[in-house]
């Protein structure tokens, strides 16, 4: 039976192109599919940095309820005894390049009716005087 090599469908004899996406059919029995390569791994990007732990466990509560994969990496922690001196610090949220787009929608849905203290950075609901944070003006 031929075989559409793109959609994977098969078709009769008769049949000459895939009636699905158009590609011509290949003859012969459909080989079985080649199981993605366990070594390759997806690439991780950073989707934001953020100024607290809390903050970042309240960004990956979020995406996590939704499926997507969360790494958390504290750029102030190192190995080394003492800080080193003009390195970038803070905390980064990682997520893989796939989910990237679809996490950046989750968090601007989660802000909107939000607004950001000017003293700490906390999204406070926007209504409120002041910050549930750190008690600054709004």
């Amino acid at each position: 039976m031929p075989y559409c090599p793109d959609c994977r469908l098969e078709y009769e004899d008769i049949v000459e192109s895939c009636n699905e996406c158009g590609v011509t059919l290949v003859a012969g029995a459909m080989p079985d599919l080649v199981p993605a390569d366990p070594a390759a791994e997806e690439k991780w990007t950073v989707l934001m940095r953020v100024r607290t732990p809390q903050a970042a466990d309240i960004v990956r509560g979020l995406l996590e309820s939704e499926g997507i994969e969360v790494e958390v990496i504290d750029k102030g922690l190192s190995e080394m005894p003492i800080p080193a001196v003009g390195t970038d610090s803070g905390i980064e949220v990682w997520v893989p390049e796939s989910e990237a787009a679809e996490a950046r929608i989750l968090l601007n849905a989660a802000r909107e009716g939000t607004v950001a203290c000017s003293a700490c950075g906390h999204m406070s609901s926007a209504g409120e005087p002041a910050c549930e944070y750190c008690g600054a003006a709004l």
